[in-house]
């Protein structure tokens, strides 16, 4: 049975991390209203923090300036596909055509005509057969997760309670590769006319991020890049 959880998995071990590291992830941007993504590069490099961007190529498009930031920068950049569209309704040559449209506006946005991304992770978390094949058709490696705290649920007048609950299952497990949101390609439930309390607004991601990472260095766990760079053009098994 396909469900949101599909790339989940419960320990650092089981998404190739030692005991005591912590890797974050960003899913759907670059994103810019009300400058996010500038924002949220400025935290990690204040505390010398390697991330992964789960990037969506339309959006790549639309930002290619913080895409070769986030290059020069040392992060991780990872294939999202190009629209973000919901796996289940693609077939394999539906997600390689995304795929590999994702990969040409990273090229053009940072100007190497022969790079190649070697990280992908499915939209809106969502492995299935046409997915799973098409990450091994293409040698890439699938970026899981160790949690899941539903960040594209909440706003800037409600997140802390997801903060919260990351800390807490670092701390639980000693560490884990984990999710916030710099844009939200995720349909909200209930449309919400006031923009300060909308689920889209990821203005509150930057400043929860420095958050996690005071706290978590603190208590002696490590930052590092969600796929070690020797690793990452492995192709792993998608379970």
């Amino acid at each position: 049975m396909l469900s949101l959880f599909t790339i989940l998995r419960g320990t650092p071990g089981k998404v190739g991390l030692k005991s005591g590291q912590v890797a974050l992830t960003f899913d759907d941007g670059p994103n810019l209203r009300d400058q996010v993504t500038p924002r949220l590069l400025n935290v990690l490099h204040r505390h010398s923090v390697k991330a992964g961007f789960c990037v969506v190529g339309s959006q790549v498009r639309r930002h290619p300036e913080i895409v070769r930031r986030m290059y020069a920068s040392g992060h991780q950049l990872i294939n999202h596909t190009q629209h973000h569209a919901h796996p289940i309704r693609q077939n394999l040559q539906t997600l390689i055509s995304e795929i590999d449209a994702c990969e040409d506006e990273l090229r053009k946005a940072l100007r190497m005509p022969d790079y190649q991304s070697s990280c992908f992770r499915a939209p809106f978390g969502i492995v299935t057969p046409a997915v799973r094949r098409a990450v091994r058709r293409k040698q890439m490696t699938p970026v899981l997760l160790t949690h899941y705290a539903w960040d594209t649920r909440v706003g800037p007048q409600n997140f802390q309670p997801v903060v919260d609950l990351m800390i807490a299952n670092a701390r639980k497990h000693q560490g884990g590769l984990y999710v916030f949101h710099d844009g939200n390609l995720c349909p909200p439930l209930l449309p919400e006319s006031d923009w300060s309390k909308s689920s889209e607004n990821r203005s509150w991601i930057p400043d929860a991020v420095d958050h996690v990472i005071r706290t978590l260095t603190a208590d002696g766990l490590k930052f590092v890049l969600p796929v070690p760079l020797q690793e990452s053009a492995d192709i792993r098994k998608v379970a």
